[in-house]
């Protein structure tokens, strides 16, 4: 039987500053050399919005509002974060120095494995990380071999790590990035019936690829929005704008409460050794129930400001339903679930304090939120950048 999965995305934003748009400038040098690093590649993550150093390591452009840091990196080198305040000075040169991670990689234990368990690590990463929906399956690794794999002797962890961005291609989407991971971890929750958790975070640079590779705008554009409808980001913009239930989303609270009639531990056991002497299947009720509230709740009961700041939040579950897009064939059959005419997704704050939210579908403490369900099901091959907007397209 498939194995469901739960999905956390965590992706870094630290919102130091606020403003609508800033112009930044820096030069990028080897901290050791102090010479400069042409073709270092500098950007505001999660966006399209970036460039490289020319051949004095000088770099020069516009960042837009909530782009409030920017990543440096480099081959060879270890790549930086750095607050958008850091650049923004204009009598004095913003200079940023890398490091080379030569010795560190020297210092670095890498367990052999061995083709046959590559191949199948690479399957899981593929599945957790790009996804299985019929978007992200024609998304591409391009150089598959920056990365790592470390699974434990159980069988129930894999750690991938990568010693250079991974370069990923979607021409569906219309996209290419080159993505910065900091952490991927993919565990089974033997206390949940083996059920997965999927945990990375990582800092991607998107660019448009459309012209360069003369792709079907008007295609693109639809395979854009198609992944916008319904995304964590659709939805959390509906958040900060108030505009949930016109966005076509009905949010509604439960609990998860612990099943009075679920048997002891020891009950158990002896239910599966009857099973095995006598064949009979035992009936164990589920350890969980789900109560529902029984109104859905509104904007203004999830989302709250203080100090020209918005924070949402809310206690124990969502179910977030999205009216006005089907969940797509693969996913109802790799769960075994009846299709609809709507999108089911579930939240949870992994933390009980708010999280604030940003009109680009962004939100602070991006760890705090974890996304179930449908929402859980798109993952890297099928994410669109934040400063992404939906275009207006010309009917057929």
């Amino acid at each position: 039987m498939k194995q469901r999965l739960l999905f956390i995305s965590l992706l870094f934003f630290i919102h130091l500053i606020s403003f609508s748009q800033t112009k930044i400038s820096g030069i990028v040098r080897d901290k050791t050399t102090q010479q400069p690093l042409t073709g270092a590649s500098v950007f505001a993550p999660n966006t399209t919005n970036g460039g490289a150093t020319d051949d004095k390591g000088y770099f020069s452009f516009t960042l837009f509002e909530n782009q409030n840091e920017v990543i440096i990196s480099y081959v060879g080198y270890e790549s930086v974060l750095v607050p958008a305040s850091s650049f923004t000075a204009t009598d004095k040169a913003n200079v940023v120095y890398l490091s080379p991670v030569v010795n560190k990689l020297k210092e670095m234990v890498i367990k052999k494995i061995t083709a046959k368990q590559r191949e199948k690590y690479m399957e899981i990463f593929n599945r957790e990380f790009i996804g299985l929906g019929k978007i992200a399956e024609k998304t591409k690794i391009l150089n598959p071999e920056v990365l790592q794999f470390d699974m434990n002797k159980e069988n129930t962890l894999l750690i991938v790590s990568a010693d250079a961005p991974i370069q990923l291609i979607n021409e569906k989407t219309g996209y290419t990035i080159s993505y910065e991971l900091a952490y991927f971890e993919s565990k089974v929750l033997t206390e949940e019936h083996n059920q997965k958790l999927t945990t990375f975070f990582g800092y991607p640079f998107f660019k448009d690829i459309v012209k360069d590779r003369k792709l079907d705008e008007k295609g693109v554009a639809k395979t854009r929005l198609k992944c916008y409808k319904g995304s964590t980001m659709h939805f959390i913009r509906s958040l900060y704008n108030g505009t949930m239930e016109n966005e076509g989303y009905s949010v509604t609270k439960f609990k998860r409460e612990l099943n009075p009639d679920y048997p002891s531990q020891d009950s158990i056991n002896k239910m599966i050794d009857d099973f095995r002497r006598n064949g009979k299947i035992p009936r164990i009720p589920v350890k969980h129930k789900i109560v529902y509230d029984k109104v859905n709740s509104k904007v203004h009961q999830l989302v709250f400001e203080r100090e020209e700041k918005k924070y949402f939040y809310f206690s124990d579950y969502l179910s977030v339903t999205f009216r006005r897009a089907k969940e797509e064939n693969k996913y109802t059959e790799y769960y075994h679930q009846a299709e609809t005419d709507f999108q089911t997704s579930q939240l949870k704050l992994m933390e009980d304090t708010p999280i604030e939210i940003y009109a680009d579908g962004t939100y602070a403490e991006v760890d705090n939120l974890g996304s179930f369900g449908y929402m859980g099901w798109k993952k890297m091959g099928e994410m669109l950048p934040f400063d992404y907007q939906p275009e207006k397209i010309v009917a057929e």
